[in-house]
């Protein structure tokens, strides 16, 4: 049986997330993300959300997330989760990693025509993973590509790279500086449980270092930011976890991020102003990239956003993609 069908709107969506595990290759497009982001973020980003079912009878059953939104007069499909997702891609019902023959391309691109001629939409897909399937079908629809944001990441696999981040002179020296007020130590809450105790605190630091900033990009708000991310972390398919970095008693820096497929996504970081001499934020990262790269994570990966502190590291970069798509006849 070769079928498409649409699940449209909060309640649907939410209800076939529940019914279903889905193989992802990011942790942006989990049940546990999208059901989160859904029930808590979509009213307020005025999208309705819609998810693609492909379905074939020799090959895993593809899901596209996608929302729905008016911008003026112009109808707008963009990837589920926009703006807040680094990453945007297909997924597959399914336990386990991406397994037997890849996704069917063109069918995949039948079923976003037929999602796009249904709601009469212009397609306007950000952050698109260069060269997968999702990218692919757009590109064999005639969309118009075009670079979207550069992502940063370190091969944690090269021991150079790792002594690189984690044993720079100027870390050294920091980290014998803030040693001499107390014990430096990291720790990683990594359960549902262990996010609801300490997420409090990473809100607060991060409220208390951006709070009055002009540039903060979504910063806590006390309402649905806040609750988005707790949502996020109460979903154990998320792979959501918090690493802090304490001076005695005293948490002094954090990234909030997901780690899946041996990948560490670093999507949030807060420092304490206090001991920005010593940047906390650094140590943090240093520590980080010591411990996960014993622990077997091939990749550090900082997402997008060419800030300061990435272009210091030996990253490797590479860009996400943009595709646009003018609105069809309505079906």
């Amino acid at each position: 049986m070769n079928a498409v069908a649409f699940e449209y709107g909060a309640r649907a969506t939410t209800d076939f997330l529940d019914a279903h595990r889905l193989s992802v290759r990011t942790p942006f497009q989990t049940s546990g993300w999208w059901r989160a982001w859904i029930r808590e973020a979509a009213e307020a980003e005025g999208t309705i959300p819609v998810l693609v079912r492909i379905t074939r009878t020799d090959r895993p059953t593809l899901v596209v997330g996608l929302q729905l939104h008016q911008d003026g007069s112009t109808t707008l499909l963009r990837p589920l989760s926009w703006p807040w997702a680094d990453y945007h891609e297909v997924a597959e019902v399914g336990d386990g990693p991406f397994t037997g023959p890849g996704p069917d391309i063109g069918r995949l691109a039948e079923a976003i025509d037929a999602c796009q001629r249904e709601f009469g939409a212009r397609l306007e897909l950000s952050n698109l993973i260069a060269d997968g399937p999702l990218l692919r079908a757009m590109s064999e629809l005639g969309a118009t590509l075009r670079p979207s944001e550069t992502v940063f990441r370190l091969d944690l696999t090269d021991p150079d790279v790792v002594r690189r981040v984690s044993d720079r002179r100027d870390m050294r020296r920091k980290r014998r500086r803030i040693g001499r007020l107390g014990k430096l130590r990291l720790t990683c809450a990594d359960t549902s449980a262990q996010l609801a105790a300490r997420l409090p605190a990473f809100i607060e630091l991060h409220t208390r270092q951006w709070g009055d900033r002009a540039d903060a990009v979504a910063p806590f708000d006390g309402g649905v930011v806040d609750r988005t991310f707790e949502a996020v972390a109460a979903e154990p398919s998320s792979t959501a976890r918090l690493h802090e970095l304490w001076l005695d008693e005293t948490p002094i820096a954090g990234w909030f991020g997901f780690w899946h497929d041996r990948t560490y996504y670093a999507y949030r970081a807060a420092y304490d102003l206090g001991h920005g001499r010593d940047s906390p934020g650094h140590l943090l990262t240093a520590a980080m990239v010591s411990e996960l790269a014993v622990q077997g994570t091939n990749t550090f990966d900082l997402t997008r956003g060419a800030y300061a502190y990435k272009l210091e590291l030996p990253c490797s970069r590479a860009p996400t993609m943009t595709a646009s798509r003018e609105r069809p006849c309505r079906a």
